[in-house]
């Protein structure tokens, strides 16, 4: 079951994190059936609802609202008092300049029942605005992370979380002119490796459903393999405090979700890369065609460190830009194209 999940995360992850001004949407297309099904994105099962939302509730800690003001300096600085900023909250919009963002995060000791105690713990953290974003993020005053794109990528806060710790987090936004808002923050928690993973083995259900709905011969067989393992999970275990009962009942559940890997095995899956650029937008004409470039380059990277990667771009006239201002870029889109790249 996990070849899915593990194939589709180290992809996203290799991909992503290198684009500049590019976008990666993913096709999954599964050979024996007509139906694209977008891990992830499935209606979960009534049954397995309950399992499925205390998984996601011991891996994340949803963040509320920021203290919020104009730009200034060193606002990572720790010892800085922002007891009187104005505070925003996520969904929030705001306009008219840059801006700074700050709050403390303290780590529990439990989530909903589970112990954080050695979590590997990640910032995400995603802003949604009708300008062009230039994003500097913070943790305990070092810098995190510096561009103009979070969507893509959760920022590593520590490697081994203790209880009570405190991370003072610090984003500055520079020069957006139209609305934004903070769409997504919370904290990802990923436990030491020698214990299974909640987080993982829920999207392994997530997956598993996605497939199974779509394929119709033999489905009732498989959704009582699925129900099986889902009520593996033992969630009094947390209930009544007992950690390590928990983490068995998780590796017997990962266990029984197995005997769908040899059904799961006969499948494909094809990914292909796109971006989406607007360039009819409100930057001038001279930037669009810098990202256009910038896009290209980034593809050209992806496509020298991963040689079955397969890229499109749908616009002719980001190629006559690249032949008339880059040649030598477009000579090797050229050779790409050529090579069925």
């Amino acid at each position: 079951m996990s070849c899915i999940v593990s194939i589709l995360n180290s992809l996203k992850a290799a991909f992503m994190k290198r684009a500049l001004c590019l976008f990666f949407f993913f096709s999954f297309g599964f050979t024996n059936f007509g139906v694209s099904a977008a891990v992830g994105q499935a209606v979960s099962s009534d049954s397995h609802k309950p399992v499925l939302d205390r998984l996601e509730s011991i891996t994340t800690l949803p963040i509320s609202d920021f203290r919020f003001h104009s730009d200034m300096a060193h606002p990572e600085d720790p010892s800085l008092d922002d007891s009187n900023w104005e505070r925003v909250k996520v969904g929030e919009k705001w306009s008219n300049g840059s801006r700074v963002l700050r709050r403390s995060v303290e780590i529990p000791a439990k989530l909903n029942g589970y112990s954080t105690q050695g979590a590997r713990v990640k910032l995400e953290l995603n802003f949604e605005s009708w300008s062009p974003l230039v994003i500097t993020v913070f943790s305990n005053g070092g810098m995190i992370y510096h561009g103009d794109d979070l969507s893509q990528q959760a920022l590593p806060l520590t490697v081994s979380a203790q209880p009570g710790q405190t991370f003072v987090i610090a984003v500055r936004l520079d020069e957006q002119a139209l609305e934004t808002h903070i769409s997504t923050c919370r904290l990802l928690f990923e436990p030491p490796r020698d214990r299974p993973n909640p987080a993982l083995f829920r999207e392994e259900i997530l997956a598993a459903q996605s497939v199974i709905a779509a394929y119709a011969e033999g489905r009732a067989d498989r959704q009582q393999q699925l129900d099986a393992a889902v009520k593996a999970v033992d969630l009094a275990a947390l209930d009544r405090g007992d950690q390590s009962g928990f983490d068995e009942s998780l590796r017997q559940a990962q266990a029984k979700l197995q005997v769908l890997d040899p059904w799961l095995k006969q499948f494909t899956i094809r990914i292909v890369g796109n971006s989406h650029i607007d360039m009819a937008w409100l930057w001038p004409w001279t930037e669009t065609v810098e990202v256009v470039r910038n896009t290209f380059r980034s593809v050209l990277d992806l496509l020298r460190e991963y040689p079955d990667f397969k890229f499109t771009m749908s616009s002719a006239r980001t190629y006559e830009w690249m032949e008339e201002k880059y040649p030598d870029l477009f000579k090797e889109i050229e050779q790409r194209v050529k090579h069925g790249r």
